[in-house]
C-alpha cells in the first residue's frame, strides 16, 4: 500500500466534500485513511422502490469500479466485491464483462431480501466474517462503501460534489431516477416527475422503511438523501412512521405480548449480538434501573425497522422504542462498551438464519406498497433550478462554517462552506452558478 497515495486521496475526497450517499452521510476521507483487506461496494439497496445504485450500475460501471479501484489502493485491500441482488442478471452480466478488465474485483451476488444492505450483513455475506458487537466492519478487515460514493470518489477529488442520484418514487405520475443539483427541493424534483398522481400527498425521505415521514415537499436533497416515495397523506405506512412515543409506548405497554418475533426476526440478532427489540418493549413496563436493564437489550438496533413493520403481529413498534430507549441511555452516558451486555464473547450466526431472512416481495405487501412497486428509470432531464439551498450539515461530524458573503458571486463547484482542518466534517460547495442571496445557521441559499 502506498501511504503517500492514500495521504493525497483522503485529502482530495476531504477537499471535494465527499461524504457516505447511502444515508449517513459518513465523510469518505476517513475511510479511505483505513486499512482493510476487502473494499466492499454496496449496491444491496434492498429499501422497496428505490432504484438510484441500479441506475448506478447500468449506466456508469466504469466509474464505479474506478473509484473501488481507488479506494482499494488507499486503504490497501487485496480484494474489491461489488454487491448486487442476483436478480438483476442484465447488469450482473455487464459488471462481470467490465471485471475482467480489472483486477481482484468481483461481483457478489445477493438474495432480494431485507435488510440485505445492512453494513454488518453485507461483510457476512461476502466475506462470511461476524462483525464485533459495538464494532465497526473494518474490524474484520473490511471497508464498505455506497456505490454513489465510489462514483463520486472516482473524480479522486477533482469534481466537488455538487449533483445527487435520488429515485422518485410511489404516487407521482413519471416514477424515475435522477441526477439533480444538490440544494434543490423534493417539490421540484417531484415535478421532473410528472407531479402528483394525488391531492393529499406525504412523503417518506430516504426511503420506505428507514426514512423519515415529511409533509413539506420543501424539504432539500442534500449529498446523503436517496430518494422520496410519495404516498397519499393517510397511507396507513404514513400513519405508523408519523406515531409519537408517548403514543407508541401507552399501546406497546398495554399490548405487546412478548412473543419475540421482533427479536428472531432482527438481522443484528441474527448475526449473534446481543440486540433483543422485546426485552426493549418489556422496558415500558418498568422505571428506574429495571427499565435501562432491558433498554440496554437496544443499543446495537441498527434502526433497520423491521421489527415495527414487518415482524410484529400486533403492528407495535418496537424499533421506535429501541430508538427512544437509546436516547435515555445516551443521556445517562450508557453506551454498548460500558453496558452489563459487553461481555467480550465472540459473535456466532444464528443457526436458522437463512431461513428467518425476510423477502423484499413479501415485504412490499406487507407495506402496502405493492400498487407502486413499479420501474424508476433514470430519466434524462434539463431542469435548471432558480435557486437552492446547500444545507451545511449533510454529513457526520461537525457542520460547515459559510465561508462567502451574501450578495458575493459564485460559481459552480465554489467552496461556500467548510470545517476546520482537526475536525470531523467535509465541506460544501455551489451547486449552480449564481448569487449569494440569503445565509444563516443552516443553509447557504444561492439563487442563479
Amino acid at each position: 500500500m502506498n501511504d503517500d497515495f492514500s495521504r493525497e486521496f483522503s485529502r482530495a475526497l476531504r477537499a471535494a466534500g465527499v461524504v457516505g450517499a447511502g444515508g449517513a452521510g459518513f465523510p469518505a476521507y476517513i475511510k479511505a485513511q483505513s486499512r482493510a483487506e476487502y473494499a466492499l461496494a454496496n449496491a444491496a439497496e434492498c429499501e422497496p422502490l428505490l432504484k438510484k445504485d441500479q441506475m448506478l450500475l447500468e449506466y456508469f460501471p466504469e466509474r464505479i469500479f474506478d473509484g473501488l479501484e481507488l479506494m482499494m489502493r488507499s486503504t490497501g485491500a487485496g480484494a474489491g466485491i461489488i454487491a448486487v441482488k442476483k436478480k438483476h442478471e442484465k447488469i450482473i452480466k455487464r459488471l462481470e464483462e467490465t471485471a475482467r478488465n480489472r483486477r481482484n474485483i468481483s461481483i457478489g451476488r445477493l438474495g432480494d431480501y431485507y435488510p440485505a444492505g445492512d453494513e454488518q450483513c453485507l461483510v457476512y455475506e461476502l466475506t462470511g466474517r461476524v462483525t464485533p458487537m459495538g464494532g465497526l466492519p473494518l474490524d474484520v478487515g473490511c471497508v464498505v462503501n455506497n456505490v454513489e460514493t465510489l462514483y463520486n470518489a472516482a473524480a479522486g477529488g477533482k469534481a466537488p460534489v455538487t449533483e445527487k442520484f435520488v429515485t422518485i418514487a410511489g404516487a407521482v405520475k413519471t416514477p424515475c431516477t435522477i441526477k439533480v443539483p444538490v440544494g434543490i427541493t423534493y417539490a421540484e424534483a417531484v415535478e421532473i416527475a410528472g407531479g402528483l398522481k394525488v391531492a393529499q400527498a406525504a412523503g417518506i425521505d430516504g426511503g420506505a422503511m428507514m426514512g423519515k415521514v415529511i409533509t413539506d415537499f420543501g424539504t432539500v436533497i442534500n449529498k446523503a438523501s436517496g430518494g422520496l416515495i410519495v404516498l397519499p397523506k393517510n397511507h396507513p405506512l404514513i400513519v405508523r412512521k408519523a406515531q409519537g412515543r408517548a403514543v407508541f409506548a401507552r399501546i406497546g405497554r398495554s399490548v405487546c405480548d412478548q412473543c419475540s418475533f421482533c427479536t428472531e426476526l432482527c438481522p443484528r440478532y441474527l448475526l449473534g449480538h446481543s440486540v433483543q427489540p422485546h426485552r426493549a418493549m418489556r422496558s415500558l413496563l418498568f422505571a428506574g434501573a429495571g427499565r435501562r436493564i432491558h433498554s440496554e437489550f437496544a443499543l446495537l438496533c441498527c434502526e433497520c425497522s423491521l421489527c415495527t413493520l414487518y415482524s410484529c403481529p400486533e403492528g407495535l413498534n418496537p424499533k421506535e422504542v429501541c430508538v427512544s430507549g437509546k436516547g435515555d441511555l445516551r443521556d445517562m452516558k450508557i453506551n454498548f462498551k460500558n453496558s452489563a451486555l459487553n461481555t467480550g464473547k465472540a459473535s456466532l450466526p444464528h443457526p436458522v438464519r437463512e431461513e428467518r431472512k425476510v423477502p423484499v416481495s413479501k415485504l412490499i405487501k406487507r407495506l402496502g406498497l405493492a400498487e407502486y412497486d413499479t420501474d424508476a428509470p433514470y430519466l434524462e432531464h434539463g431542469y435548471k433550478p432558480a435557486r437552492v439551498r446547500i444545507s451545511l450539515n449533510q454529513h457526520i461530524g461537525v457542520p460547515c462554517s459559510p465561508t462567502v458573503g451574501i450578495g458575493q458571486s459564485v460559481a459552480k463547484g465554489e467552496l461556500i462552506g467548510d470545517v476546520p482542518a482537526d475536525k470531523l466534517g467535509c465541506p460544501v460547495h455551489a451547486s449552480i452558478d449564481g448569487k449569494v442571496s440569503k445565509i444563516n445557521d443552516k443553509y447557504v441559499e444561492i439563487e442563479s
